[in-house]
């Protein structure tokens, strides 16, 4: 004889009342292991219970009305199913809540804070400040308390919409790249499943910039800036970051926190840290005659300091700001130029002269090694080459200002 099946119906799950006595739960059958619960409190949940290697199981699946009874008849005909088939339905079940429950308390802010924790062991200072900066300012606002699951590609455009109308296109395109390295985090480590939303936004969604310059410096300007550049000389501290940055090609962060510390002018080496470069590896500059002789002139003013370019007195900041720089380069350009597009600048130029091999020009722009087998058998920085093409590249500056031939300073070179 079949066992009876469907006993419940809605009007006696909704007249379903708890004991008069208060003292215990009210079970009512629905059949196939399907049943409800009323608690002594008058809550209404659902149960499956079946039997698994000879012992009774019970999951709870639901709560009344929440979950309709043909809902739970359905989810009760799975977990069934799923016994059919060997396999235990209370721990599949028991698993998959708990799943749900994790996804729900890993919101993106959580997800993208564990992604920075590491980047801060791996990235330089500056930048890292640069990326959690962006992500706390423009998505934990309304991504931040979301189970990251839950996002989708709309929702990320339109915490990112705010960017477009401002007409911040660079920073945007930053700001997506960096939500993407936030999802592709939790999927690494199971937090999300299914494509990455970033990716979706990455063309054909917002705006493109139309800037009227190029943010590097073209090498026909080149004279004509570092004139200006000379110019400045009056302004202190603004005259020789910009200057150290045209004959260093370095990073504007890196010259922005330099520190006399990292200075051997007798050398005439600079070794800038690992823990203040991008990649995390210490990278040493061959100093030019010509900065040299920048760098003799700013210690006779700033030299008894721990930075080169310390900030202003009154100010937290410990060094001249991010956006000191950009200005002073893009006034003294006299149009769009970045701090940073000064490294394109020169690696054009160093490029276009077909004098230096690329290996040489990348180790100057302490870049890594493309692929991670070569880098790691290459392990040469190419110093010896790099003397000789940073003084190269300062006399091509000091060509390029006197429109003839260079006249060499006098005095020591990089060893």
């Amino acid at each position: 004889m079949a066992r009876a099946a469907n006993k419940l119906t809605d009007l006696a799950i909704r007249q379903a009342k708890p004991y008069p006595d208060g003292q215990k739960t009210r079970v009512l059958p629905d059949g196939y292991g399907l049943r409800l619960t009323v608690t002594p409190g008058g809550r209404k949940f659902w149960q499956y219970r079946t039997a698994v290697g000879g012992v009774e199981r019970t999951a709870q699946i639901g709560e009344y009305p929440a979950m309709s009874l043909d809902a739970a008849r359905q989810k009760a005909a799975e977990l069934r199913e799923l016994g059919r088939k060997g396999r235990n339905p209370v721990a599949e079940h028991q698993a998959a809540k708990l799943r749900n429950r994790i996804s729900a308390e890993t919101t993106f802010e959580a997800v993208a804070n564990e992604l920075l924790a590491g980047k801060k062991k791996s990235v330089s200072e500056s930048h890292y400040v640069k990326i959690s900066g962006a992500l706390k300012a423009n998505l934990y606002p309304t991504l931040g308390p979301l189970p990251i699951q839950e996002i989708s590609p709309p929702m990320l455009r339109e915490a990112l919409r705010k960017l477009e109308n401002r007409g911040a296109l660079d920073y945007l395109a930053g700001v997506r790249r960096w939500a993407g390295e936030v999802f592709d985090f939790a999927k690494a480590h199971g937090y999300f499943v299914g494509d990455n939303p970033a990716h979706a936004l990455r063309k054909n969604v917002f705006e493109k910039h139309k800037g009227g310059h190029m943010k590097a410096l073209a090498w026909a300007d080149v004279g004509a800036f570092a004139r200006q550049v000379d110019a400045l000389e009056g302004d202190g501290a603004t005259y020789f970051a910009v200057h150290l940055l045209l004959l260093t090609a370095c990073r504007p962060s890196e010259v922005r926190e330099a520190r006399w510390a990292e200075f051997d002018l007798d050398r005439a080496r600079w070794t800038i840290p690992e823990e203040r470069m991008k990649k995390r590896e210490i990278h040493t500059v061959p100093l030019s005659r010509q900065a040299l002789a920048t760098l003799r002139k700013l210690s006779s003013i700033t030299g008894d300091g721990d930075y080169l370019f310390p900030s202003r007195a009154g100010s937290k900041a410990r060094c001249m700001s991010d956006m000191a720089l950009l200005y002073a380069v893009k006034r003294t350009a006299g149009k769009e130029v970045h701090a940073h597009g000064l490294r394109a600048t020169f690696s054009t130029h160093v490029s276009e002269s077909l004098l230096w091999d690329d290996k040489v020009k990348e180790a100057a722009l302490a870049h890594r090694k493309a692929g991670k087998t070569e880098a790691s058998y290459d392990r040469a920085t190419h110093y010896a080459e790099r003397v000789k093409l940073m003084q190269w590249y300062a006399d091509e500056i000091d060509a390029a200002v006197k429109g003839a031939d260079v006249i060499p300073i006098s005095g020591k070179t990089a060893a």
